[in-house]
Protein backbone atom coordinates (compact mmCIF):
# COMPACT_ATOMS: atom_id res chain seq x y z
CA UNK A 1 0.00 0.00 0.00
CA UNK A 2 1.48 2.69 -1.27
CA UNK A 3 1.23 5.82 1.15
CA UNK A 4 2.13 9.74 1.03
CA UNK A 5 1.88 12.05 4.02
CA UNK A 6 1.36 15.31 3.24
CA UNK A 7 2.13 17.20 7.13
CA UNK A 8 4.10 20.54 8.00
CA UNK A 9 4.85 19.11 11.34
CA UNK A 10 7.83 16.68 11.72
CA UNK A 11 6.75 15.02 15.36
CA UNK A 12 3.08 14.52 13.98
CA UNK A 13 4.47 12.67 10.72
CA UNK A 14 7.21 10.74 12.57
CA UNK A 15 4.03 9.84 14.76
CA UNK A 16 1.94 8.64 12.47
CA UNK A 17 4.73 6.82 10.71
CA UNK A 18 5.17 4.69 13.48
CA UNK A 19 1.43 4.41 14.24
CA UNK A 20 0.95 2.86 10.63
CA UNK A 21 4.09 0.44 11.18
CA UNK A 22 2.12 -0.75 14.40
CA UNK A 23 -1.22 -0.90 12.28
CA UNK A 24 -0.44 -2.73 9.10
CA UNK A 25 2.60 -4.65 7.80
CA UNK A 26 1.54 -3.22 4.15
CA UNK A 27 2.05 0.71 4.71
CA UNK A 28 4.81 1.84 2.36
CA UNK A 29 5.60 5.31 2.98
CA UNK A 30 6.86 7.23 -0.29
CA UNK A 31 7.39 10.35 0.97
CA UNK A 32 6.60 13.08 3.65
CA UNK A 33 5.98 16.63 2.25
CA UNK A 34 5.48 19.84 3.99
CA UNK A 35 3.67 21.88 1.33
CA UNK A 36 0.72 22.60 -0.89
CA UNK A 37 3.59 23.64 -3.39
CA UNK A 38 5.61 19.96 -3.38
CA UNK A 39 1.84 18.48 -2.97
CA UNK A 40 1.07 19.55 -6.14
CA UNK A 41 4.24 18.80 -7.78
CA UNK A 42 4.67 15.54 -6.61
CA UNK A 43 0.97 14.47 -6.92
CA UNK A 44 1.26 15.70 -10.36
CA UNK A 45 4.66 13.91 -11.62
CA UNK A 46 4.83 11.15 -8.85
CA UNK A 47 4.38 7.40 -8.40
CA UNK A 48 1.01 5.68 -8.31
CA UNK A 49 -0.53 6.43 -4.53
CA UNK A 50 -3.22 4.24 -3.00
CA UNK A 51 -3.44 6.52 -0.33
CA UNK A 52 -2.94 10.22 1.17
CA UNK A 53 -2.92 11.51 4.75
CA UNK A 54 -3.01 15.26 4.88
CA UNK A 55 -3.15 17.69 7.42
CA UNK A 56 -5.62 21.11 6.83
CA UNK A 57 -3.01 23.92 7.88
CA UNK A 58 0.84 23.41 5.68
CA UNK A 59 3.63 25.11 5.90
CA UNK A 60 2.37 27.77 2.63
CA UNK A 61 -1.55 27.45 3.42
CA UNK A 62 -4.60 25.84 3.21
CA UNK A 63 -4.44 22.28 2.38
CA UNK A 64 -7.81 22.35 0.17
CA UNK A 65 -5.75 24.87 -2.23
CA UNK A 66 -4.50 21.92 -3.60
CA UNK A 67 -7.75 21.04 -4.79
CA UNK A 68 -8.24 24.18 -6.68
CA UNK A 69 -5.55 23.29 -8.52
CA UNK A 70 -5.68 19.67 -9.68
CA UNK A 71 -8.30 16.66 -9.60
CA UNK A 72 -7.24 14.11 -7.10
CA UNK A 73 -8.38 10.96 -7.13
CA UNK A 74 -6.80 8.83 -4.27
CA UNK A 75 -8.48 8.17 -1.21
CA UNK A 76 -7.44 11.08 2.15
CA UNK A 77 -7.54 11.12 5.23
CA UNK A 78 -7.39 13.76 6.85
CA UNK A 79 -5.05 14.23 10.10
CA UNK A 80 -5.73 17.56 11.38
CA UNK A 81 -5.99 19.27 14.67
CA UNK A 82 -9.19 21.21 13.27
CA UNK A 83 -12.49 19.38 13.28
CA UNK A 84 -14.73 22.35 11.77
CA UNK A 85 -13.45 21.25 8.24
CA UNK A 86 -15.00 17.72 8.26
CA UNK A 87 -17.32 17.90 6.14
CA UNK A 88 -15.85 20.02 4.08
CA UNK A 89 -13.61 17.40 3.60
CA UNK A 90 -15.72 14.92 1.79
CA UNK A 91 -16.05 16.83 -0.74
CA UNK A 92 -12.20 16.10 -1.68
CA UNK A 93 -11.85 12.20 -1.95
CA UNK A 94 -12.07 12.25 2.04
CA UNK A 95 -12.41 8.33 3.46
CA UNK A 96 -12.05 9.99 7.11
CA UNK A 97 -11.10 12.57 9.51
CA UNK A 98 -8.34 11.78 12.42
CA UNK A 99 -8.72 14.44 14.93
CA UNK A 100 -4.93 14.89 16.28
CA UNK A 101 -3.28 13.65 18.71
CA UNK A 102 -4.18 10.53 16.92
CA UNK A 103 -4.59 7.31 18.36
CA UNK A 104 -3.81 3.96 17.03
CA UNK A 105 -7.44 2.98 17.56
CA UNK A 106 -8.77 5.67 15.39
CA UNK A 107 -6.12 5.09 13.26
CA UNK A 108 -6.60 1.30 12.99
CA UNK A 109 -10.59 2.01 12.26
CA UNK A 110 -9.94 4.42 9.38
CA UNK A 111 -7.05 1.80 8.14
CA UNK A 112 -10.06 -0.68 7.93
CA UNK A 113 -12.98 1.72 6.50
CA UNK A 114 -10.02 2.33 3.86
CA UNK A 115 -9.44 -1.31 2.93
CA UNK A 116 -13.68 -1.76 2.75
CA UNK A 117 -13.53 0.82 0.76
CA UNK A 118 -10.76 0.08 -1.77
CA UNK A 119 -12.97 -3.23 -2.43
CA UNK A 120 -16.12 -1.76 -3.51
CA UNK A 121 -14.02 1.24 -5.61
CA UNK A 122 -13.52 -1.87 -8.41
CA UNK A 123 -16.89 -2.16 -8.38
CA UNK A 124 -18.49 1.32 -7.40
CA UNK A 125 -18.55 2.80 -4.20
CA UNK A 126 -21.08 2.31 -2.02
CA UNK A 127 -22.49 4.88 -1.00
CA UNK A 128 -24.41 4.07 2.27
CA UNK A 129 -21.17 4.00 3.55
CA UNK A 130 -19.58 7.59 2.94
CA UNK A 131 -23.48 8.67 4.11
CA UNK A 132 -22.80 6.97 7.68
CA UNK A 133 -19.34 9.15 7.59
CA UNK A 134 -21.35 12.11 7.04
CA UNK A 135 -23.31 11.75 9.41
CA UNK A 136 -21.17 10.54 12.30
CA UNK A 137 -19.07 13.71 11.19
CA UNK A 138 -22.14 16.35 11.39
CA UNK A 139 -22.56 15.37 15.06
CA UNK A 140 -19.50 17.18 16.32
CA UNK A 141 -19.18 20.30 17.99
CA UNK A 142 -19.56 22.88 16.27
CA UNK A 143 -17.02 25.40 17.64
CA UNK A 144 -17.20 29.09 16.85
CA UNK A 145 -15.40 29.95 13.66
CA UNK A 146 -15.72 33.86 13.38
CA UNK A 147 -17.17 36.68 15.70
CA UNK A 148 -18.52 39.76 14.62
CA UNK A 149 -17.25 42.23 16.13
CA UNK A 150 -18.29 46.22 16.74
CA UNK A 151 -15.73 48.36 15.82
CA UNK A 152 -17.10 51.90 15.92
CA UNK A 153 -19.99 52.11 13.67
CA UNK A 154 -19.09 49.17 11.89
CA UNK A 155 -19.34 45.99 12.56
CA UNK A 156 -16.20 43.68 11.89
CA UNK A 157 -16.17 39.85 10.86
CA UNK A 158 -12.56 38.43 12.56
CA UNK A 159 -11.58 34.62 12.32
CA UNK A 160 -11.87 32.75 15.36
CA UNK A 161 -8.06 31.16 14.64
CA UNK A 162 -7.12 35.44 13.97
CA UNK A 163 -7.08 35.64 17.92
CA UNK A 164 -3.70 35.34 19.43
CA UNK A 165 -5.74 35.30 23.05
CA UNK A 166 -8.47 36.80 24.82
CA UNK A 167 -7.98 38.30 28.02
CA UNK A 168 -9.55 40.60 30.52
CA UNK A 169 -7.97 44.13 31.26
CA UNK A 170 -9.88 46.36 33.69
CA UNK A 171 -13.42 44.38 33.83
CA UNK A 172 -13.57 44.00 30.13
CA UNK A 173 -12.93 40.62 28.01
CA UNK A 174 -10.52 41.49 24.64
CA UNK A 175 -9.57 39.89 21.79
CA UNK A 176 -6.10 40.38 20.46
CA UNK A 177 -5.37 39.09 17.28
CA UNK A 178 -1.81 38.22 15.65
CA UNK A 179 -1.86 41.25 13.75
CA UNK A 180 -1.48 43.08 17.68
CA UNK A 181 -5.17 44.91 17.39
CA UNK A 182 -7.71 44.59 19.89
CA UNK A 183 -11.54 44.46 20.05
CA UNK A 184 -13.76 44.72 23.16
CA UNK A 185 -15.50 41.07 22.98
CA UNK A 186 -19.45 40.59 23.86
CA UNK A 187 -18.91 37.40 25.69
CA UNK A 188 -18.06 36.23 28.34
CA UNK A 189 -14.83 34.74 29.43
CA UNK A 190 -16.54 31.77 30.33
CA UNK A 191 -18.87 31.99 26.86
CA UNK A 192 -15.53 32.45 25.11
CA UNK A 193 -14.38 29.25 26.35
CA UNK A 194 -17.83 26.93 25.53
CA UNK A 195 -17.27 27.97 21.79
CA UNK A 196 -13.92 27.71 20.89
CA UNK A 197 -12.22 24.64 20.02
CA UNK A 198 -10.38 23.57 22.74
CA UNK A 199 -7.53 21.86 20.55
CA UNK A 200 -6.73 25.49 19.54
CA UNK A 201 -7.38 27.42 22.77
CA UNK A 202 -6.60 27.12 26.32
CA UNK A 203 -8.38 28.54 28.94
CA UNK A 204 -4.91 29.16 30.93
CA UNK A 205 -6.57 30.94 33.91
CA UNK A 206 -9.26 33.35 35.00
CA UNK A 207 -8.29 36.05 33.09
CA UNK A 208 -6.44 34.54 29.99
CA UNK A 209 -7.50 31.79 27.12
CA UNK A 210 -4.75 31.11 24.59
CA UNK A 211 -4.60 30.47 20.92
CA UNK A 212 -1.68 27.03 21.03
CA UNK A 213 0.06 29.20 17.51
CA UNK A 214 0.42 32.25 19.72
CA UNK A 215 2.91 30.16 22.49
CA UNK A 216 6.46 30.99 21.70
CA UNK A 217 7.65 29.44 25.12
CA UNK A 218 6.83 27.78 28.53
CA UNK A 219 9.24 28.42 31.33
CA UNK A 220 9.42 27.61 35.06
CA UNK A 221 8.15 30.21 37.36
CA UNK A 222 7.45 30.50 41.20
CA UNK A 223 5.98 28.22 43.27
CA UNK A 224 5.43 25.38 40.55
CA UNK A 225 3.73 27.58 38.09
CA UNK A 226 4.24 28.22 34.12
CA UNK A 227 4.83 30.80 32.42
CA UNK A 228 3.52 31.24 28.77
CA UNK A 229 5.27 33.39 26.39
CA UNK A 230 2.77 34.85 23.87
CA UNK A 231 3.25 36.66 20.24
CA UNK A 232 2.22 39.32 20.46
CA UNK A 233 3.10 40.21 24.00
CA UNK A 234 0.04 40.32 26.40
CA UNK A 235 0.64 43.16 28.75
CA UNK A 236 -0.19 40.86 31.79
CA UNK A 237 1.87 37.70 32.80
CA UNK A 238 0.20 34.28 31.45
CA UNK A 239 0.65 32.13 34.24
CA UNK A 240 -1.15 28.71 34.68
CA UNK A 241 -0.74 27.28 38.19
CA UNK A 242 0.79 24.55 39.73
CA UNK A 243 -2.82 22.48 40.02
CA UNK A 244 -3.29 22.92 36.42
CA UNK A 245 0.37 22.84 35.02
CA UNK A 246 0.37 18.97 34.41
CA UNK A 247 -3.00 19.36 32.36
CA UNK A 248 -1.44 22.41 30.30
CA UNK A 249 1.89 20.07 29.50
CA UNK A 250 -0.59 17.15 28.50
CA UNK A 251 -2.63 19.81 26.55
CA UNK A 252 0.74 21.07 24.49
CA UNK A 253 2.12 17.49 24.04
CA UNK A 254 -1.11 16.56 22.53
CA UNK A 255 -1.43 19.07 19.78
Amino acid sequence: MKILIIEDEDHAASHLRTLLGACTDEADVVGVIDSIEEAVRVLATGPPLDLIFLDIYLADGIAFEIFEQMSIDTPIIFTTAYDNYAIQAFDVNSIDYLLKPIRKDALQKALAKFNRLEQHRRHGVDSRILDHLASLLRESPNYQKSFLISYGDRLLPVLADDFAYFEIKNGVVRGVTFENKHFIMDETLQELEDQLNPTMFYRANRQVIVNYRAIVEVTYYFNGRLLVGVKPPSENKVLISKARASAFKNWIRGR
